[in-house]
């Protein structure tokens, strides 16, 4: 279960069940809890689950599954809660996706519209 960011109230519980099966054992003893929690987590995001149909929907349910791991993590450790923030923005948007709504962060741009100025290498002319 995740656990809530003090300076951002923004987390969501994610709204898919994850697979039955067990995971195998985290990383080696090397690794600290927080990693070897984070190990565990991508593994069961991406375990294989025989019995339910790889459909573009289950991936990205096994991404949503992942970006929440990879927040606890960044969580855990301490990391910036606004780029904690930033991620579960993502997992929020594929799991929005998943469920039909096509959130603005993953709209296509149009092709009328040209890429942003940017400090960018200049064309050599």
């Amino acid at each position: 279960m995740p656990r809530h960011i003090r300076s951002v109230t923004a987390r969501r519980p994610r709204k898919f069940a994850r697979p039955a099966q067990a995971a195998p054992p985290a990383a080696p003893a090397a690794v600290s809890t927080n990693e070897a929690e984070l190990f565990d987590g991508l593994r069961q995001a991406f375990q294989a689950t025989p019995d339910i149909p790889e459909t573009p929907e289950r991936t990205r349910e096994r991404y949503v599954w992942a970006i929440e791991s990879l927040a606890n993590y960044l969580e855990d450790i301490g990391a910036d809660a606004v780029w904690i923030e930033h991620i579960d923005e993502l997992r929020w948007a594929l799991e929005d996706l998943t469920n039909g709504v096509l959130p603005a962060l993953l709209k296509p741009t149009s092709s009328n519209s040209s890429p942003p100025a940017g400090p960018g290498p200049s064309s050599p002319g």
